[in-house]
């Protein structure tokens, strides 16, 4: 064999070896590439998950500390009208005391020109002796207390006011507002020493409301509140859900083991985020997508594509060399 054919071999052999090595540093920096980039995607997913997860429940547990501010100042409320002299006067003695009835009216007076949040205050005797607001408004004649869960429940409860779901409130004549209503028993301590009479407060929808709407949770995240039953105290799609164009996984969220729960899929995913209340026994729930939780994650994983490319193929050029 002749010099130039030795050449050539050693030549071809030389480039035979130059493509194995770069073929297999080309493979070994694209399984790493890959590999790194979709631990980093997955880190990132579930790290925007756990932090989005806890905001959300941050706010929550802070939304429920001011309701349940809200709820124990008008519980301190009706404990101080339900266990006045007056009240005991005016409800439960055999004739009307009008000094009583004046003082009472003065106290009603003074909360409802001071809160614009409270719609109707109150006291019913089961006799049927009663004021309510400004002692001007007609009660509503054709309405069968003892079918209003205010005031059986204030009646039947051993201690403690009780609390109602979002209800329409009957009482006065012509009215029919949205309201929560706070009852308290009032017990007759001078004759039979049993609950006789009921104190009532109706908050107007628009109290909670605000108290829920004060914190965001997302563009498009929103929080309500249910009772201990399960029943709807506050929706912001309240009318929605009503007319069943909007639902909630109540059973869900009722049997939930743990704060953080999650439903659905895809783009219909949601996440709960549940703090529950001792003092109202209700439960906040804030809802998010997670569609809109990962929306910053679509924009990071664009850029770790972009990056696992350059990477790529700045090496390559490398391992032409």
């Amino acid at each position: 064999m002749n010099k130039k054919g030795l050449a050539t071999v050693i030549v071809g052999k030389f480039k035979s070896i130059q493509s194995v090595i770069f073929s297999t540093v080309a493979f070994l920096v694209l399984i790493a590439v890959v590999i790194v980039t979709a631990v980093s995607m997955r880190f990132t997913n579930t790290s925007i998950f756990e932090n989005s997860s806890e905001y959300t429940h941050t706010i929550i547990k802070q939304m429920n500390q001011n309701i349940d501010s809200y709820i124990d100042y008008m519980e301190n409320i009706a404990y101080l009208i339900s266990s006045s002299e007056d009240v005991q006067d005016y409800l439960f003695d055999d004739e009307i005391n009008n000094e009583a009835r004046y003082r009472i009216l003065n106290q009603f007076e003074t909360i409802l020109d001071s809160r614009s949040d409270i719609r109707n205050v109150g006291i019913i005797s089961k006799s049927g002796r009663m004021l309510i607001n400004h002692g001007k408004k007609s009660v509503n004649s054709d309405l069968d207390l003892n079918t209003q869960e205010w005031y059986t429940q204030a009646l039947d409860s051993p201690e403690g006011p009780k609390l109602t779901s979002s209800h329409v409130q009957h009482i006065i004549s012509g009215e029919r507002p949205w309201v929560i209503t706070l009852s308290r028993g009032i017990r007759d301590r001078e004759g039979s020493g049993e609950k006789e009479g009921v104190f009532f407060i109706d908050l107007n929808y628009s109290a909670i409301s605000g108290l829920c709407d004060q914190s965001t949770v997302g563009t498009k995240g929103y929080a309500f509140i249910m009772d201990a039953k399960g029943n709807i105290v506050y929706h912001p799609q309240q009318q929605q859900l009503y007319n069943e164009l909007q639902t909630e996984n109540i059973s869900l969220v009722m049997n939930a083991k743990s704060d953080i729960v999650t439903v659905g899929k895809g783009d219909d995913e949601k996440i709960y985020a549940l703090s529950h209340s001792d003092i109202t026994g209700w439960t906040i729930v804030g809802c998010m997508n997670m569609s809109e939780l990962l929306r910053n994650s679509r924009q990071t994983r664009s850029i770790y594509v972009l990056v696992a490319v350059g990477l790529i193929i700045v090496a390559l050029l490398i391992s032409s060399l």
